[in-house]
């Protein structure tokens, strides 16, 4: 949703009854707008964002309808599209506007998933709940219901039996992701939730039961029984271990590896930015 500044023009200042300040006995002046005068501009702004707003809604609803002919069991996510609609708008965004517009339009793009279909988000935190928790209700928003569970067996069961999505964090003690590959073959790695200020490794994991097409490019994350993940050292990161298993984040892998392929270990793709300004806009001037 962008904004036409047209559509906002400045308030402009009351006329006055008496003759305008003069400088110089040349050059006249207009009153500086008072205080009201800026809180009218604010409420025709609002009154304009609020039209377009509910403009936003309704259309997101009618899609809806359209995404209803994908996959039966897939949720109706498309990372690909978010992921879009972000780096579009934090390019155009100014530098100091970034972080609030991101914020924005993840809280949009949530509202209107759910004019879609009630939405769960089922959070295990691993060691540190309460952060993973956090950053799970910075990525989808308010809008989605949200429940914290003790084992990450229990949310992966909710993902892959509900309406949900599971977010789990990267535990080295908990290898959840080997499930992946045998029992839950139809839940995919769909994002990894970086914090606000980024980091080379996210926190956690989000996956869901979704349409493989429709993930977004940037890392793609594999299972390797001790060989290669691809991609060489240099564009890869351990990120788990376990009795010889590997997960691995891979940056700019090989086309093998970047395709969607269980049987290759392929477990999921993610965007290369979740929270963090910095990382859109780096993923923007690298074309990713």
């Amino acid at each position: 949703m962008s904004l036409d500044r047209a559509a906002f023009p400045l308030a402009k200042a009351p006329s006055m009854s008496s003759s305008p300040a003069v400088l110089d006995g040349s050059e006249s002046v207009s009153p500086a707008p008072t205080l009201d005068d800026l809180r009218a501009e604010i409420d025709r702004i609002d009154d304009a964002l609020l039209e377009l707003l509910q403009r936003r809604m309704s259309v997101a609803a009618r899609i809806g309808g359209v995404k209803a002919s994908g996959p039966v069991n897939a949720l109706k996510l498309r990372p690909d599209r978010e992921a879009k609609v972000i780096s579009r708008l934090l390019a155009k965004a100014e530098p100091d506007c970034r972080q609030l517009a991101l914020g924005v339009w993840r809280e949009i793009m949530a509202a209107g998933l759910a004019r879609q279909g009630e939405l769960e988000v089922v959070v295990w935190g691993g060691p540190d709940p309460a952060h993973v928790l956090d950053n799970a209700r910075r990525r989808f928003g308010s809008s989605p219901l949200y429940s914290e569970v003790e084992t990450s067996d229990e949310a992966l069961a909710a993902a892959a039996s509900r309406n949900a999505v599971a977010v789990l964090a990267i535990d080295p003690r908990t290898a959840w992701w080997t499930r992946l590959a045998a029992q839950h073959r139809d839940l995919w790695v769909f994002d990894a939730i970086d914090g606000p200020k980024g980091g080379k490794a996210p926190a956690c994991l989000a996956v869901a039961r979704i349409d493989p097409a429709s993930l977004a490019g940037g890392r793609t994350f594999v299972i390797s029984a001790g060989g290669d993940a691809g991609g060489g050292e240099r564009s890869r990161r351990l990120l788990g271990l376990e009795e010889g298993w590997r997960l691995y984040e891979v940056d700019r892998a090989p086309d093998e590896v970047t395709a969607m392929d269980r049987y290759r270990g392929v477990i999921g793709r993610a965007p290369a930015f979740s929270l963090s300004v910095e990382a859109v806009v780096s993923a923007v001037q690298a074309g990713g």
